[in-house]
């Protein structure tokens, strides 16, 4: 070893002289276990996708199961408050905040999360979603596959639905509660809905096969209604102070896997799950699925035809908002 190695040696070890810097590490926060499949095969080899690209400038850290704040209504907030830097958010738990996307909230628009998810990008691309939107870094937005009736008495037709307590998973989704005569019951949210329906909080809830599954509600109920009730938008969002101050490779890493891409990649993995969930479901035996026929589904859309028209009353452009929508879900679902 040459002087002028030990030199350089001793000097890097007493700080005298700058050594190279290690990757920055992002903070990713999810309320899910970290098995469940969003979790598990949507967000985590996202992040591991987005640190391979960053040529070791990046490192994004997984903490699932809540590890960061386990109430799914304090993810946006975590984000905000730099405990994490990103999150993986369901609007409905935050009500006004992002307002426009709870037209995915309506029923009989969404068919599948493979057309939702990118039409709901398309919307933010084009600026109908605004406000808070705008104060975050949008790293993607989607939805869920329909939701549809989740209880434990049988529902067939919508006047099954009057006098039964139920939870739904955001606020439009409520209003077409009201609709059907039921009594909505807010602030459940997913991780708490199976020990709300055991101990008689509730009849039921407007869900889909995977949070069922994710949430062990098939331990408590007993029928599921196949209608489409409307889908729950949800965001994966970063601190936008954080995004800004990354290095142009760290950026152009987030980016490439972020916006439509993503959108896509949620949307068909969630499908997928949802047909593998229901059907190591129904295996069990517990759960009778009830399929509306067209003469029922029709019934279904007459009774709450009322939460549509309210939501296009009560929100500012609310028609060209609807309108747009329902031509980005019609193109999406044209392209899979």
């Amino acid at each position: 070893m040459t002087f002028m190695t030990r030199l350089l040696g001793a000097a890097a070890a007493l700080g005298i002289i700058a050594v190279p810097a290690s990757a920055e590490t992002l903070r990713f926060s999810s309320f899910e276990p970290p098995v469940a499949h969003v979790t598990k095969e949507i967000l985590t080899p996202w992040a591991e996708d987005v640190s391979a690209a960053s040529d070791g400038e990046l490192t994004i850290q997984m903490f699932a199961g809540g590890s960061l704040g386990r109430n799914p209504a304090q993810q946006l907030q975590l984000v905000e408050d730099g405990v994490a830097d990103i999150a993986w958010v369901i609007p409905g738990y935050s009500p006004g905040r992002f307002q426009e996307s709870t037209v995915a909230e309506l029923p009989f628009l969404i068919p599948s999360s493979t057309a939702g998810s990118p039409a709901m990008w398309k919307m933010y691309e084009d600026g109908h979603f605004k406000g808070d939107f705008d104060k975050l870094k949008m790293l993607g937005i989607f939805v869920s596959y329909p939701n549809s009736i989740a209880s434990r008495k049988e529902v067939t037709v919508p006047e099954d639905m009057s006098g039964l307590k139920m939870r739904a998973p955001g606020p439009t989704m409520l209003s077409a509660l009201e609709a059907l005569g039921s009594v909505p019951v807010g602030g459940i949210t997913g991780p708490t809905v199976a020990e709300s329906i055991s101990r008689g909080l509730i009849d039921g809830t407007f869900t889909q096969w995977g949070a069922i599954e994710t949430f062990r509600m098939g331990d408590v109920i007993t029928h599921f209604n196949t209608a489409p009730l409307g889908a729950t938008p949800m965001l994966v969002v970063m601190n936008k102070a954080k995004y800004d101050s990354l290095s142009d490779k760290a950026k152009a890493a987030i980016d490439k896997f972020s916006g439509a891409a993503f959108s896509e990649r949620f949307g068909a993995s969630f499908d997928a799950n949802i047909a593998e969930a229901r059907d190591e479901l129904l295996a069990k035996g517990t759960i009778t699925v009830v399929e509306p026929d067209e003469a029922q589904l029709e019934q279904w859309k007459e009774a709450v035809a009322i939460a549509t028209q309210q939501w296009i009353e009560q929100n500012e452009n609310g028609q060209a908002i609807h309108d747009a929508f329902v031509k980005a879900v019609a193109e999406a679902q044209g392209t899979n």
